[in-house]
């Protein structure tokens, strides 16, 4: 650190031992580790030890840095992990705003967060602006603590983001906290928690295989908020980089960028890195009018993070890791990979001693006995976590009555008709007496029963057996076994207009003429469906699909997959569906 910026003392940057202070750094780093793990159910019955280690390294570390001034240099260390988690952080999200906005809707719900604080109702409308904006400004502030460009401000806006992020990532731990209680109590709670903070987006989902728990992510970031904190009591000293301390910070933050885009299974961060630090330096040393070096800066990575978000919004993010990624086979996303392995413990009161004795579920013999002893609860006990399927959801079907009857002669759909229609529907006869009306089923009719001096029949038709059963047609497998099938989803039937279908209606009327099958999957109401169809002219077989899912297959609204025996091979956002001879050039085998 010997020639770090020469604006600041060089007894101010290294203190008065940098050996000394690095080895102190280390010892907090640490410290911090320890602290984190010990709260981790990973740490088991060794957690005491963890957190008595991590807290005596913590407040030894941080006493030797205040008595050798060591504690700006700290803010240097502190400033690259910061800002080199903010960059791959708010691109991973910036990768799929569409994602990171719904997970800021979760949290508008009126079940959500402003059950609580009905204030964040009002910004649900403006979810995806919100959810760009986010990412821009973690962009912006990630480069900003490396170069230390306008500190002070960056400074009291990462402890602001902080602040608000570390608080909100407790409050949904809370919510799961008592979520969970009310299900072992068996209580009503009538909340609707997030259980994914969406730090990460999808991505630690799609590379690690799974998300950040509520109380994982609520650690995260109070480590990083620690660290902004040191960063904050030192805005003070903290001056724009010159030419050798950049030499020294921006690789340093490279390194961790690095790190956490092999986390990722992503390497764009690394050249979207590169591109905004070198970018930076250009445009900071362009004569633009009286603006100063640092705000050229800011405007340079805030225009790029901009328009990559923008890009992505309205198209397809660049790096997919939901399950239903080109490529994947749906088929085998839905199969679990590997069980969840479980015991039970049965806790027993002891009543001749109030003492609680654990049994295993073999032992009834003993804890039978109810005049020793008395139930109390029965733990799960976790032996394997196992791997679920990652997909679960995936389900699609449609009521007989909505069915048209060209969509009835399609082969699948008609031999589930012949196969199940007569336990659902029945011919009714309507008969007449001097009382009214009665109807019952034709097969009932008899005039044993009903002769025809008291009974006329007035009219017959066919109906459900049991109104409150209707005829639900499970098209699943119409999907997964096709040779072929295009799929085009759509989550929110109002918003599509005619630019939206242009497109879409070409593919739909080629498909047609080659005999492939066209589907829709939207969870709208028949209401809406039909209203849809006379609208745009546009009469493909629409199936009911759940919403969330929808969301997850593909972000466009609407959105086209193109599916072969079950496994993705392409899927394009309205704006760039193709011509459908391209289509079929690229994936359709032909002589």
């Amino acid at each position: 650190m010997s020639d770090l910026n020469p604006k600041n003392n060089k007894l101010d940057v290294q203190g008065r031992s940098l050996v000394l202070n690095s080895a102190l750094i280390a010892l907090n780093l640490a410290g911090v580790f320890f602290i984190v793990k010990g709260f981790h159910l990973s740490a088991g019955d060794n957690d005491s030890i963890y957190k008595i280690t991590g807290f005596l390294l913590l407040l030894l570390s941080l006493g030797g840095l205040a008595l050798l001034k060591g504690i700006f240099l700290f803010s240097y260390v502190s400033r690259v992990l910061v800002g080199g988690l903010f960059i791959v952080s708010g691109l991973i999200k910036a990768n799929d705003p569409w994602g990171f906005a719904f997970k800021l809707e979760e949290y508008f719900a009126a079940d959500g967060l402003s059950f609580d604080y009905p204030f964040f109702e009002q910004f649900a409308p403006y979810a995806l602006q919100l959810s760009i904006v986010i990412c821009i400004a973690e962009i912006v502030l990630g480069v900003a603590v490396i170069l230390g460009g306008k500190i002070k401000l960056a400074a009291w806006s990462l402890l602001f983001m902080m602040g608000f992020f570390t608080w909100l990532t407790w409050y949904t731990t809370s919510c799961n906290d008592k979520q969970l209680l009310a299900m072992e109590l068996g209580t009503e709670f009538n909340r609707q928690c997030v259980t994914d903070c969406g730090c990460f987006g999808d991505a630690l989902r799609g590379s690690v295989g799974r998300s950040l728990t509520p109380i994982e992510s609520f650690w995260k970031d109070l480590v990083l908020f620690y660290f902004v904190l040191i960063i904050f009591a030192n805005q003070w000293k903290i001056k724009l980089n010159q030419v050798r301390e950049n030499w020294i910070m921006v690789p340093a933050a490279l390194v961790v960028v690095i790190f956490f885009s092999w986390v990722f299974g992503w390497y764009f961060p690394i050249l979207f890195f590169l591109i905004a630090m070198l970018g930076s330096f250009v445009v900071g040393n362009l004569n633009i009018g009286t603006m100063g070096k640092p705000w050229k800066m800011a405007v340079f990575v805030t225009f790029i993070s901009f328009i990559f978000s923008l890009y992505t919004s309205m198209y397809m993010e660049l790096k997919d890791y939901r399950a239903y990624k080109i490529g994947n086979n749906i088929r085998e996303e839905m199969i679990v990979k590997e069980p969840r392995i479980t015991d039970y413990v049965l806790k027993y009161e002891e009543k001749a001693t109030g003492k609680i004795i654990d049994f295993a579920v073999d032992q009834w013999e003993i804890y039978t006995d109810t005049t020793n002893y008395k139930f109390v609860e029965r733990e799960e006990i976790v032996i394997a976590e196992g791997v679920p399927a990652t997909i679960t959801d995936f389900y699609a079907s449609i009521e007989y009555s909505n069915l048209t009857e060209e969509e009835k002669t399609i082969p699948y759909i008609d031999s589930l008709i012949q196969a199940d229609y007569d336990f659902y529907y029945e011919d009714k006869l309507v008969l007449k007496t001097q009382w009214g009306n009665d109807t019952i089923a034709a097969m009932e009719y008899d005039t044993l029963y009903y002769p025809d001096s008291v009974y006329t029949k007035v009219s017959s038709y066919t109906a459900l057996i049991d109104p409150s059963k209707s005829f639900s047609l499970d098209l699943t497998e119409y999907l997964l076994n096709a040779d072929t099938i295009f799929i085009m989803t759509i989550r929110d039937i109002k918003t599509i207009g005619k630019d939206e279908m242009t497109d879409m209606k070409a593919v739909y009327e080629k498909a047609r003429e080659r005999g492939i099958p066209f589907v829709v999957l939207s969870p709208a109401t028949p209401a809406e469906i039909a209203a849809f169809k006379t609208t745009h002219d546009f009469h493909p077989l629409f199936l009911t699909f759940d919403g969330t899912e929808v969301k997850i297959i593909i972000r466009s609204n609407p959105g086209l997959v193109l599916l072969q025996k079950a496994t993705i091979v392409n899927k394009w956002p309205w704006r760039s569906v193709p011509d459908f001879e391209d289509i079929l050039e690229e994936h359709f085998q032909t002589n």
